[in-house]
């Protein structure tokens, strides 16, 4: 038996890259508001991401077992709601599903 743990959270810098097989995407509260949380399997590794207007636009759940690649590229300071300014990525998802395994289970997240 192998101890489970927590995917490593991840709060994207400007260059920073998360590859994988996208195997979960759900609803979660943060701070009493409602996000959406993914989780990659870099390799046998996870990590986790909360989702921006961005991410939640270009990442779907039908997505689930698909290989990703998510690049923070920076922020937008042009488009601005309140202080915080827009983060830009770069989304690239396969169109094979990586393996029958990883076709795992998403919440049924409708956007």
């Amino acid at each position: 038996m192998k101890e489970r743990t927590e995917p490593d959270f991840i709060q994207f810098r400007p260059g920073d890259v998360v590859e994988g097989v996208l195997v979960s995407v759900q609803r979660i509260m943060v701070q009493g508001k409602p996000a959406v949380r993914y989780t990659v399997d870099g390799g046998g590794k996870l990590y986790a991401f909360l989702g921006t207007y961005q991410l939640n636009t270009k990442l779907r759940p039908s997505d689930v077992g698909h290989w990703v690649a998510v690049r923070y590229e920076g922020e937008d300071t042009n488009v601005k709601r309140g202080e915080n300014s827009m983060r830009i990525f770069t989304v690239a998802v396969s169109d094979e599903l990586a393996t029958p395994e990883f076709a795992a289970q998403s919440d049924d997240i409708p956007f």
